[in-house]
C-alpha cells in the first residue's frame, strides 16, 4: 500500500513539475527609456551581458542653473547605474535597485504590465516592498541630463 501511495505522490509531483515548467514564460523586454512614477527622472534600461541595467539619463532640476544632484559618494547621479536585473522563469526580471541618494540597495522585481513597467523594490520578500509604475518616455532629454520642466 505504501509503495502505491509513494508512486502516486511521485507521479503527481512529476506532473506538477512538468506543468510548472510548461507554464514558464519568457520575460517581456524591459529595454527602453522609462519615466519614473514621480516624473522626476528617466531611467534607460539596456542589455549589459546576460542582465538588463538601468542608468539615470534624465532628471528634473528645480532651477535651470542648479548643479546636478550628487549621489551618496558625492558623484553626479546622471549616468549612474541604479538597476541590475536578470530574467526569471515566471516572466519577470529580478535583481537589485540602488537608491542613489543613500547608497541603499534593495531587491527588485520588474515586469511589463499594460504598456507600463512595474518595479517592486523590497527587503527580504516582495511582501515587504513597494511597487511603482513607470511609463515609456518618448520626450526629449536636454544637455546636462536635464528634463524639460
Amino acid at each position: 500500500m505504501f509503495r502505491r501511495v509513494l508512486a502516486a505522490a511521485l507521479l503527481g509531483g512529476g506532473i506538477l513539475v512538468g506543468a510548472a515548467a510548461g507554464a514558464a514564460s519568457a520575460p517581456q523586454p524591459v529595454s527602453g527609456q522609462w519615466l519614473t512614477a514621480d516624473h522626476q527622472a528617466v531611467i534607460a534600461l539596456a542589455p549589459c551581458g546576460a542582465a538588463e541595467c538601468g542608468r539615470i539619463v534624465g532628471m528634473v532640476f528645480d532651477h535651470p542653473n542648479d548643479p546636478e544632484p550628487l549621489d551618496w559618494r558625492g558623484r553626479a547621479q546622471c549616468g549612474e547605474t541604479i538597476i541590475t536585473v536578470t530574467p526569471t522563469s515566471d516572466g519577470s526580471w529580478q535583481g537589485e535597485v540602488l537608491d542613489p541618494r543613500t547608497g541603499t540597495r534593495y531587491r527588485a522585481k520588474l515586469w511589463r504590465d499594460a504598456g507600463r513597467l512595474a518595479l517592486r523594490g523590497y527587503v527580504l520578500t516582495p511582501l515587504l516592498g513597494e511597487t511603482q509604475n513607470w511609463r515609456a518616455f518618448a520626450g526629449q532629454i536636454l544637455p546636462g541630463c536635464h528634463l524639460p520642466g
